[in-house]
């Protein structure tokens, strides 16, 4: 009896849940769009969220504009074939955007959704970020490199080195710094006028994930199951220990104003904390499209909006979630 009782109690939370009530305290999306039917490999949001950058499982890249949930263009590297991305970035401003497949890359215009510039890259990329204007192109390679190039000329300007796989890149949002996180356990701080590493930050594991607030003022780093942190940029000294153990980030963004950093996660999580004191501030569960499939919605990327009270986040499902502070 109790058996079909606790079915019967199941059954109603799950028709609940599908309903789009839930039946858990969980902080849920204010808002869902589907921009992906069979998910995504890589995922980028420009700057104040209005643009959503995706590189579909089935349909290759796209460019969307969040207002109004309107594909804008088509974006793949080869006439009549969908190009399976693996990195996607914007500009700080948001008029250039980035796309990788594992050997070649292409700068569009945002505006007109022309291809600006096509490369074959050195080695498999892994990661890709955009210097203001789209003027720089930092790619992170498997061949333990980080590479900057002029993405109007084609020149090559830095080689950053690291003794393992660099997986994460990123730029400031004034193009004087970049940061590297690579599989040799460290994360790097590089002077881009330079090509020169300012601090190298010592891990105990690969460092998965790494973004750079606006002045590069701040850095934050996520190694494989070890410490989450945020640095001083100045100095190179841990500001804040956000947890001991990286459960899973797949994403990190601080705000324009370098006062919130936001955090994504495999198992759908999304965090806001204070970049200021190191305190979490929201948290919220993204929870899954299909929930008799509930796999493949990890975070690939999040963002902040003009509005101070509400969030973006793109799930590995394809969709696109909106989420409003309490």
């Amino acid at each position: 009896m109790n058996l079909v009782k606790n079915a019967a109690l199941l059954a109603g939370c799950l028709a609940i849940t599908l309903a789009g009530a839930g039946c858990s305290d969980d902080r849920l999306p204010s808002a869902s769009f589907d921009l992906a039917a069979q998910g995504v490999y890589t995922a980028a949001l420009s700057e104040d969220s209005e643009l959503t950058l995706i590189g579909s499982l089935n349909h290759g890249g796209s460019l969307w504009r969040n207002s109004g949930n309107e594909r804008l263009f088509n974006w793949n590297h080869k006439q009549g074939e969908f190009s399976q991305l693996v990195a996607a970035n914007f500009s700080a401003e948001g008029t250039r955007a980035v796309t990788a497949d594992p050997r070649t890359l292409v700068v569009w215009d945002t505006a007109s959704g022309a291809a600006l510039a096509f490369w074959t890259t050195p080695s498999a990329a892994l990661d890709v970020a955009l210097g203001p204007g789209g003027d720089l192109v930092l790619m992170g390679l498997e061949d333990h490199s980080a590479v900057l190039f002029n993405a109007g000329t084609g020149n090559h300007v830095h080689t950053l080195l690291h003794e393992g796989v660099v997986g994460s890149v990123a730029i400031s949002a004034d193009g004087r710094w970049a940061a590297t996180g690579s599989d040799d356990e460290t994360a790097v701080l590089w002077d881009l006028s330079t090509g020169e590493p300012v601090h190298r930050l010592a891990h105990d594991n690969p460092v998965r994930v790494v973004a750079l607030s606006p002045s590069g003022r701040m850095i934050f780093t996520a190694s494989q199951s070890r410490a989450v942190t945020i640095w001083n940029g100045a100095d190179g000294t841990p500001l804040h220990r956000l947890s001991k153990t990286n459960t899973g980030i797949t994403s990190a963004r601080f705000s324009k104003d370098e006062r919130h950093l936001m955090l994504g996660y495999v198992n759908r999580n999304i965090e806001l904390w204070d970049a200021v004191n190191g305190r979490l501030l929201e948290s919220w569960d993204a929870k899954a499209r299909n929930p008799w499939h509930p796999t493949g919605a990890a975070i690939r990327a999040v963002g902040f909006s003009s509005s101070p009270d509400r969030f973006y986040a793109l799930a590995g499902d394809g969709r696109l979630l909106e989420f409003r502070r309490s």
